[in-house]
């Protein structure tokens, strides 16, 4: 939230863009490997790198870095696995925000 100024309401913005949008992404990336469209798949994973990076899912971003630095290499042969790297974290990162309380948990981290 540091990166948000502390701006909690600009975060639960930014969360539901994201809840909305990472499955989305997920497709793109599948749809881009089927078809063999490097640059699109290092351009959906450089985005969700990014969106993950301001959330703090931190193995979300780590994973679509991978993601994106093979594809930047033409390596997209690790593709599929990767992409079930990515999916798994996103499905983790998707729980951690259907729990209404998680905005509450943050509080909590930062008076720790």
């Amino acid at each position: 939230m540091r990166w948000l100024g502390g701006d909690r309401r600009l975060l639960c913005e930014l969360v539901g863009i994201f809840v909305d949008d990472g499955p989305k992404r997920i497709q793109a990336i599948r749809a881009a490997l089927t078809a063999s469209d490097v640059r699109q798949v290092e351009q959906v994973a450089h985005s969700l790198k990014g969106s993950a990076s301001i959330l703090g899912a931190t193995r979300l971003q780590t994973a679509a870095l991978a993601l994106e630095d093979a594809a930047h290499d033409g390596h997209t042969e690790d593709g599929p696995a990767l992409v079930a790297q990515i999916a798994g974290e996103l499905d983790k990162v998707m729980a951690f925000f259907a729990d209404p309380a998680w905005a509450d948990r943050l509080d909590l981290e930062a008076t720790t």
